[in-house]
């Protein structure tokens, strides 16, 4: 079982138990419940205090670690990871917006973006980076104009509108609910 190394806590097992009821983060509730353990004499070694607290045994040694070497005021802190944030950015970033909103100069696909991003700005990026990128971030779909069909005939298809055009207005509409067939039934 992991032995807790003997470390002596200043706070008293009262001041520790009201800053755990104080706390509101979960993480630094935890911390404080294990000094609070061992404080209190209810659990002696890493085991037992990880078991009612809910970590790991090598997490509460490191949280009695830090306590011996930082103090208490290091518990209580948390440090939280920076987001670096994207690499397409700046002029890349309104370029690209740009060219996604234009109507004559656009991206047919993002591999075009991608190869784009490498030639035009350096941005070295995998294509499943880009693609989330511009579809989820930035919310562009690329949208490519299908070509019309080349053996369409253009003179047929203008006879053909006219006629049914001319079919659909000159047949008598009847309405299903007041035909003669219905009052039968």
């Amino acid at each position: 079982m992991g032995r807790v190394k003997k470390i002596e806590i200043q706070e008293s097992a009262s001041a520790l138990l009201e800053l755990m009821q104080q706390e509101k983060r979960a993480l630094v509730q935890a911390r404080l419940q294990a000094l609070y353990l061992y404080k209190s004499g209810q659990a002696s070694d890493y085991a037992t205090i990880s078991q009612q607290v809910g970590y790991e045994r090598h997490t509460i040694g490191k949280w009695f670690s830090q306590y011996e070497q930082k103090g208490l005021a290091a518990c209580q802190a948390l440090e939280m990871g920076k987001h670096s944030g994207s690499r397409i950015s700046g002029p890349a970033l309104a370029e690209l917006t740009e060219k996604l909103n234009s109507t004559t100069d656009y991206f047919t696909s993002y591999k075009q973006i991608h190869q784009w991003l490498q030639e035009a700005h350096g941005i070295l990026l995998s294509y499943e980076h880009v693609h989330r990128f511009v579809r989820y971030y930035l919310g562009a779909k690329l949208k490519v104009v299908r070509k019309s069909n080349l053996k369409k005939d253009v003179a047929y298809e203008e006879k053909y509108k006219k006629s049914k055009r001319a079919l659909i207005f000159s047949a008598p509409t009847l309405l299903w609910a007041f035909s003669p067939s219905r009052e039968s039934e």
